[in-house]
């Protein structure tokens, strides 16, 4: 092969790199971010068919009670439609009447990389709707997740963007879930992080396709 052919394969593999659906992100690890590991003692309390919850545990995660019940809930689909017609992932699901549910995540500010977050907000059909929220907690200020209103028995995502600052570099990352009252339904937490820029990726490509025609010119020399 030339090294003109080189040269045109290369191209052609970065600009596959632009398509649409290729991933340019890396998920930060969460401890039961779907709410699927139980407490010891499981759901211990029940709420009708297929339906059960806990009160004041959440493995991974940290509750901060404001004196009302946080913890988990299956809530029972598709057997028990009393409360959503159904669930994002998988069938369990932290609630909270007013406390704040949070966990501190490993990775810490760097500046200028971009974290969002991602939370499914659910609004029940049995009167206790939309009091949720969710926010990243960075060096003391709060980022909120913004979305639509979910209609009741249906879930809505919700988001919200932080750029690293350099007065925050080394900062912890923390996710809040809260609730100004009964009740705030929560499911798949997600928190992500761009993978090194088209950009950069572009230029190493670029550096390497430039030391493969460096190599063939001296070797047909």
């Amino acid at each position: 092969m030339t090294i003109r052919g080189y040269i045109f394969i290369g191209l052609l593999i970065g600009c596959a790199s632009f398509l649409p659906g290729t991933a340019w992100a890396d998920v930060v690890p969460i401890t039961n971010a779907s709410f699927e590991v139980l407490p010891a003692g499981g759901l211990n309390l029940g709420c009708g068919t297929g339906c059960s919850y806990n009160v004041g545990s959440i493995p991974g995660w940290t509750i901060t009670s404001s004196g009302a019940d946080e913890g988990e809930f299956r809530p029972g689909p598709p057997s028990n439609l009393a409360y959503f017609y159904s669930v994002p992932d998988g069938v369990t699901v932290a609630y909270s009447n007013g406390g704040i549910i949070s966990q501190t995540v490993e990775e810490t500010v760097q500046v200028g990389q971009v974290y969002t977050l991602s939370v499914d907000l659910g609004n029940r059909l049995d009167g206790y709707q939309n009091h949720g929220s969710a926010d990243l907690l960075i060096n003391g200020i709060r980022y909120a997740a913004t979305g639509t209103e979910a209609a009741p028995g249906y879930w809505t995502l919700w988001t919200t963007r932080y750029v690293g600052l350099g007065a925050d570099v080394g900062q912890s990352i923390t996710i809040e879930l809260n609730a100004n009252g009964a009740q705030g339904d929560y499911d798949n937490v997600i928190l992500r992080t761009p993978e090194p820029t088209a950009i950069l990726l572009m230029g190493v490509m670029g550096g390497v396709l430039l030391a493969l025609a460096g190599a063939l010119k001296l070797k047909s020399a």
